[in-house]
């Protein structure tokens, strides 16, 4: 599963910087639609994102998220700030036809928000990672509630400086490892940040996303979005063991 997060987290947005921001996503649009993979393109206000009629008019059934910033979640920020900024980009994107069902806190965890989640319809919520901490981690989607996933982080792009060269072979790596074992491999991919390498860190993202296609026409994974996901594993019996969002395929 890819999740690409198609503003800065900064607040950073500079005119040279948007323009370089958009022009890269569209590169990355047709990158996913080239290779017909799906992806959840999360922005703070898709209805207003520069990139969103791209994600839109893709050939590939993608989906638009919001995503949240240190501006309106947090430990800092109470529950009516978070209900009214959610609220209101929730209702922003129906406005304009987008149906939005995602949501990619990036900066804090949700739990203390769930209700409010709910109350918006968002059935799909990408987990923080603990990439701080470790490179890369597996972990099972889980629960938050009836009707809420949670689809945590296994993997950020771009790599830190340590995985270079060769990074995307050795992420590659790891999805196989993950469908070998049924694990979920949740892919986040940072626009903005790759946007700053100069070219670097979109050769990392094009390797690894032809080789999930590569892997995808052989049949051995499945790739998701954040919300067909959720609706899969909705239909998974509780008692029943978790299957990968990037799988092997019996």
């Amino acid at each position: 599963m890819f999740t690409v997060h198609i503003e800065p987290h900064d607040g950073e947005f500079h005119i040279d910087r948007h323009r370089g921001l958009a022009e890269l996503t569209r590169r990355l649009v047709d990158l996913f639609t080239a290779n017909q993979l799906k992806a959840t393109w999360a922005a703070g206000n898709p209805a207003k994102c520069a990139a969103t009629t791209a994600v839109i008019r893709a050939t590939v059934e993608h989906e638009l998220a919001v995503l949240g910033n240190a501006g309106w979640i947090g430990p800092s920020v109470g529950r009516t700030r978070f209900a009214q900024e959610l609220s209101r980009r929730v209702a922003c994107a129906a406005g304009a036809g987008i149906s939005v069902t995602s949501f990619v806190p990036h900066v804090a965890s949700i739990k203390e928000h769930v209700d409010l989640v709910l109350k918006q319809g968002i059935s799909a919520v990408a987990g923080l990672d603990t990439l701080r901490l470790s490179n890369i981690q597996r972990t099972a989607p889980r629960a938050l509630h009836y009707g809420l996933w949670e689809l945590p982080i296994t993997q950020r792009l771009p790599l830190p400086p340590s995985w270079l060269p060769g990074g995307g072979r050795a992420v590659l790596k790891k999805i196989i490892a993950a469908t070998e074992e049924a694990a979920t491999f949740h892919l986040a991919i940072d626009a903005a940040a790759i946007e700053r390498e100069s070219g670097r860190g979109e050769s990392t993202v094009a390797k690894i996303v032809r080789g999930v296609a590569e892997l995808r026409n052989r049949g051995l994974v499945r790739v998701e979005t954040l919300t067909t996901a959720a609706a899969r594993l909705a239909d998974v019996p509780a008692v029943a063991p978790q299957r990968s969002i990037l799988r092997q395929v019996a």
